[in-house]
């Protein structure tokens, strides 16, 4: 068995179970500040407080360091789409803290992705090669690229936030906050490779500094974290996740096939890539579905319970009952009475 199944798979799996805890615990914080707008920094100004955040930073930062040795024993290719299992963590942790049921659409995603995860490590089994590092000028393509998306993306989510269309809010929000995460994922892998030169003694990693790695780091991380919180701010995260997993996990494989040489499988192996490709986008999809079906469904719950007419002054009480206040618990749906699924939450905190 290769290094890259031996180490990097494990090791790209234990990072995702933990990517997925760390946004169940940073929505949970994000949802008790105020609307936020523009890229989500004051957000994440006021978010960096609160230690239940802190805490699912804490996480994050250890899947990061998990994510680098993947990367430094394992090609991106065969990395990325195993990153894309923090959706499932994320699904499973949400339905026993929120009490919500997975439908079998869901149960199928689940399903899909786990056996795409099986049919990848069959694909890698023989050759598992990490390819080139990139060159600066491509770093910096890839720097004033993905600034100009990532802007964009923001701007027309945060006029669809403004026009009160939140689906269409966290569509944007979670597609600019995945390529900020593809992007920061590229360059985690510059530091995957450097470390694997310092381990063969060719290198050291100071030289990193003398590069535009770290910084494309720093500044596409703090990005991606502004911009997922204002996706997560709002009743659509289940839609702003899963379109971020799923532009980050398949971003680095295509730019890793393509520019940076790492070589595709091939033969039986190379079909099994290409299936494994689809079963992981299949289920990212399923999931994405499930989440936005169940959502829906609480919408619809919540408007069938109301009273077809009241007396104006009931109709305004209710309406400010229903407004989030400061330290409300976030996760309970608006107009919904304190029961068993917010005492669960309250358990994380």
């Amino acid at each position: 068995m290769s290094k890259a199944l031996a180490l990097g798979l494990p090791t790209a799996m234990v990072s995702a179970a933990l990517y997925g805890v760390a946004p169940l615990l940073q929505a949970r914080a994000a949802r008790r500040e105020e609307e936020s707008s523009g890229l989500g920094l004051g957000l994440l100004a006021r978010l960096v407080l609160r230690p239940l955040w802190l805490l699912g930073l804490a996480v994050e930062a250890a899947s990061f360091l998990l994510e680098v040795y993947a990367l430094s024993v394992a090609p991106v290719a065969m990395v990325a789409p195993v990153m894309a299992l923090d959706m499932i963590v994320f699904t499973l942790l949400a339905q026993r803290v929120l009490g919500e049921r997975i439908s079998l659409t869901g149960w199928l995603g689940v399903g899909s992705m786990v056996a795409g995860v099986g049919l990848l490590a069959y694909a890698f089994a023989r050759r598992a090669e990490v390819g080139a590092a990139a060159s600066t000028d491509v770093l910096l393509a890839f720097l004033v690229l993905g600034l100009i998306f990532a802007l964009v993306c923001a701007f027309f989510a945060n006029v669809a936030a403004a026009r009160h269309m939140i689906a269409g809010a966290a569509f944007g929000f979670g597609a600019a906050a995945g390529v900020c995460y593809a992007i920061a994922t590229l360059a985690t892998r510059q530091i995957g490779l450097a470390v694997n030169d310092r381990r063969e003694g060719q290198s050291a990693l100071a030289d990193l500094l003398t590069t535009p790695t770290p910084y494309v780091l720093v500044l596409f991380s703090v990005l991606a974290l502004g911009l997922q919180q204002r996706g997560l701010q709002g009743r659509a995260a289940v839609i702003a996740f899963p379109v971020t997993s799923g532009v980050s996990a398949f971003l680095p494989v295509t730019l890793g096939l393509t520019l940076f040489g790492e070589p595709a499988p091939d033969g039986a192996q190379r079909v099994a890539f290409v299936v494994a490709m689809v079963m992981v986008a299949a289920g990212i999809a399923a999931l994405g579905r499930d989440r936005m079906a169940a959502n829906r469904s609480v919408d619809e719950l919540e408007a069938a319970a109301r009273p077809a007419e009241r007396p104006d002054s009931e109709r305004l009480d209710s309406a400010l009952g229903r407004l989030p206040h400061h330290g409300d618990d976030p996760w309970s749906p608006p107009g919904r009475a304190d029961g068993g699924q917010s005492a669960a939450l309250r358990e994380l905190g």
